[in-house]
């Protein structure tokens, strides 16, 4: 036999042991176990009305559409804030103004924010009486910067009196405009 055949029978014989090898079967057992998390983030919401138990939805109008405005005549609401959402937060206060028409009859109220004040006077001359300032508008400005407050734990409130005023010098062109003063009040967890 020449060499090359017997390399050739050597080849073949271990094809017919690897072949054989792989035709065997091997028996494997398996478990298996899971671990489930059932995760509900939270919703972030804020409530506004006149006291904590009507400040469940996010919209309140202020009562003073209904004064009759004029050069040195004061309007105040008490404002309730309230935490509708399940977990603490802290919120911001910030105002803005929309006006309606050629005059700038927002621009030229001035408007008061405060904490722990309370109503005091009769109409046409409501004010805040006491209390924290937390926000100021001046006669001629624009809202200043947006402010921060305390956590609210989940169902706390915070009652706000708010305070317009239409100083003494207010322009003669502002009769018969119209404006629109909002505080947005956001409520911000997380990073």
């Amino acid at each position: 036999m020449s060499r090359r055949s017997i390399q050739v029978k050597a080849i073949l014989s271990l094809g017919i042991v690897v072949g054989l090898g792989a035709v065997s079967t091997l028996a494997a057992w398996s478990g298996t176990a899971t671990a489930t998390s059932n995760i509900t983030a939270a919703q972030i919401s804020l409530g506004v009305g006149a006291a904590a138990s009507s400040a469940t939805t996010p919209s309140y109008t202020v009562p003073v559409s209904s004064v009759r405005w004029y050069p040195g005549v004061s309007a105040a609401a008490v404002v309730v804030v309230k935490n509708t959402s399940t977990v603490p937060m802290p919120f911001s206060i910030k105002g803005t103004i929309t006006e309606s028409g050629g005059a700038e009859l927002g621009k030229a109220m001035n408007v008061v924010v405060k904490t722990g004040a309370t109503l005091s006077g009769t109409a046409p001359n409501v004010t805040c009486a006491g209390g924290t300032t937390l926000v100021t508008k001046a006669a001629g400005a624009a809202f200043g910067a947006e402010v921060t407050r305390p956590t609210l734990v989940a169902d706390a409130s915070e009652s706000l009196c708010v305070q317009y005023s239409l100083p003494a010098a207010a322009a003669n062109n502002l009769q018969g405009t119209t404006t629109k003063l909002d505080l947005i009040f956001t409520a911000t967890v997380g990073s």
